[in-house]
């Protein structure tokens, strides 16, 4: 019980920091105040009931120990809290690096894609609710899909009209006009996106084309990340 309550009002102090916007006050506190007293409340309940009252003098140098333990605790939550923006983007740089498809979300509200080895940027997303993995091509008028992709993602391929040419890495292929609900990437969504569907094995991937891009506010190329910015 002595440690389970001191960590319990930290945790609940975390949580409530958390869900606070960061301007806003908790109890009439600022943020710092706020985990400042949440500190002190947690440190004064685990002194009393470590019975600092009735401690022997044998039982001091365990205390300060004890004490000194979770001081340096204390000062780790802290230093997580006041970094926690920073700490963030070192996370999402790490995942960018070992799953360079997943789309990392920066504080400005920025969506970054790290380029995989083989050079291009592909784009984890979502068509409809199905999950799609896009490459970047501007060199593309609209997104086309695969037909897989396409079926997975509910568009009714056996209805669709390939009558419109396209080039792909394959060659020349013929492609349909189709109308998606939506496409996400990330927390960017886009709802009745013009796009093309391919036909059964003419594209391996699909593209993230310029009828997605263009409704972007911006997306540019820096080194190897893709940064793309709703409107």
């Amino acid at each position: 019980m002595r440690f389970i309550l001191p960590v319990a009002v930290l945790a609940v102090a975390w949580g409530a920091l958390l869900l606070t916007p960061h301007e806003s006050l908790l109890f009439g506190l600022n943020h710092q105040q706020f985990a400042s007293a949440a500190i002190g409340v947690s440190l004064l309940l685990w002194l009393a009931l470590s019975g600092l009252r009735s401690a022997r003098p044998s039982d001091i140098a365990r205390l300060a120990t004890a004490a000194m333990t979770w001081a340096l605790l204390l000062i780790a939550v802290t230093g997580v809290y006041a970094y926690r923006f920073e700490a963030s983007e070192i996370v999402g740089r790490i995942t960018g690096e070992l799953l360079p498809s997943e789309p990392q979300v920066e504080r400005g509200g920025e969506v970054v894609v790290n380029r995989r080895l083989s050079g291009e940027f592909a784009i984890a997303g979502r068509v409809n609710a199905a999950r799609v993995t896009f490459l970047f091509d501007t060199g593309a008028s609209a997104v086309v899909l695969t037909a897989e992709d396409a079926r997975r993602a509910g568009v009714e391929t056996s209805r669709l009209v390939f009558d419109v040419p396209v080039a792909t890495a394959n060659g020349g292929a013929m492609a349909a006009e189709a109308r998606l609900d939506q496409i996400s990437v990330g927390p960017i969504v886009m709802r009745n996106v013009p796009a093309l569907v391919a036909r059964r094995g003419a594209l391996d991937e699909s593209l993230l084309g310029m009828s997605f891009l263009e409704r972007l506010k911006s997306y540019t190329v820096e080194r190897d990340r893709l940064v793309m910015v709703a409107k």
